[in-house]
C-alpha cells in the first residue's frame, strides 16, 4: 500500500461518487416486476387460466344444450344410436310426442341404447365370420359388460319406456311391467302378453317402416312400472314415459 506522508494524503471527493445522468439506471419498475411475478408463480397462473377455459367452455356446452323432454330405452342387437337416419328416428317419436312436456318450445326425445346380442347371435356371427373375414367379431366382454347394465337399468327402473328384443323381454320377470289394460283401458289384440306388443305390430312403426328399419324385427314394446323400493327415476319422468307409449300405441 502507498504511504502518504502527514497532511500530503489525497483528499476524498464526495462528488465523485455521483453518478452521470446516462449512468441512472431505475429498478423495480412494472416490467421487471411482472417478470419476476411471472418466474414465481407461473404455474399457479397456467392453472388459473386452464380452470377457467375449462368452465367457460361447460357454460357454453350447458347453455346450447336442449333438455330431453322423455328419454327411451333400446337394448338390442342394433346400433341404434350410430345409425345414418338416428336423427330421423328421433323426429319421428317427437312427432308423436303428444306435447311438448317441459315447455321450452321443443319437443326433444333422447334414446339411452344398449347394445347385447344374444348367445344365438354371438354363434351365428361366428359362422358368418368363417365364410367371410372381413365381418368383425363380437366383443364378448362388452357384451357381457353391456347385458350387466340392463339388467341394473331394468331393476332400478330408470327408464320407463322400453323397446327390447324379444330375448331380453323373456328373461325380465314380467311384474316389473305395467299392464297393458291398466295403461291403455284394454289389451291391444296383436300384445303378445298382458305387458307388451311387439313394436313392428304397431301403426307407429308400420307407417315409419323405412325410417325405423334399423330396429330388429323381434322388438318389444312394453312400459316399466316406477320403482318404488330404489326410487329411480321420478314421477314426472314416468308420467312422461306412460304417456308417450300410449301415444305411440294408438298411433
Amino acid at each position: 500500500m502507498k504511504q502518504y506522508a502527514p497532511g500530503k494524503e489525497p483528499q476524498y471527493n464526495r462528488e465523485d461518487d455521483k453518478l452521470q445522468p446516462e449512468e441512472i439506471v431505475i429498478k423495480g419498475g412494472i416490467y421487471e416486476k411482472l417478470d419476476n411475478f411471472w418466474f414465481y408463480h407461473k404455474w399457479k397462473v397456467i392453472t388459473v387460466i386452464a380452470a377457467l377455459f375449462l368452465v367457460c367452455i361447460m357454460c357454453i356446452q350447458m347453455c346450447g344444450n336442449v333438455a330431453d323432454d322423455v328419454t327411451l330405452m333400446y337394448a338390442g342387437s342394433s346400433y341404434l344410436t350410430t345409425v345414418p337416419n338416428y336423427e330421423e328416428i328421433l323426429a319421428k317419436f317427437e312427432e308423436v310426442m303428444p306435447y311438448d312436456f317441459d315447455g321450452d318450445g321443443n319437443k326433444k326425445v333422447e334414446f339411452a341404447a344398449l347394445n347385447i346380442y344374444s348367445k344365438e347371435q354371438i354363434e351365428e356371427r361366428e359362422e358368418q365370420r368363417k365364410k367371410d373375414d372381413s365381418i368383425a367379431p363380437i366383443n364378448t366382454h362388452i357384451n357381457t359388460q353391456e347385458y350387466t347394465s340392463f339388467n341394473r337399468l331394468m331393476q332400478t327402473g330408470e327408464y320407463s319406456f322400453c323397446l327390447m328384443e324379444k330375448w331380453l323381454y323373456d328373461d325380465i320377470a314380467k311384474g316389473v311391467f305395467c299392464k297393458l289394460e291398466d295403461t291403455l283401458g284394454a289389451k291391444p289384440e296383436y300384445a303378445i302378453d298382458s305387458y307388451a306388443v311387439m313394436f313392428w305390430d304397431t301403426e307407429f312403426a308400420k307407417a315409419n317402416a323405412e325410417v325405423f328399419d334399423a330396429i330388429p324385427k323381434e322388438t318389444v314394446l312394453c312400459l316399466r312400472m316406477k320403482n318404488s323400493i330404489t326410487r329411480k327415476g321420478s314421477e314426472t319422468n314416468h308420467t312422461r314415459a306412460k304417456e308417450m307409449f300410449i301415444a305411440v300405441i294408438n298411433y
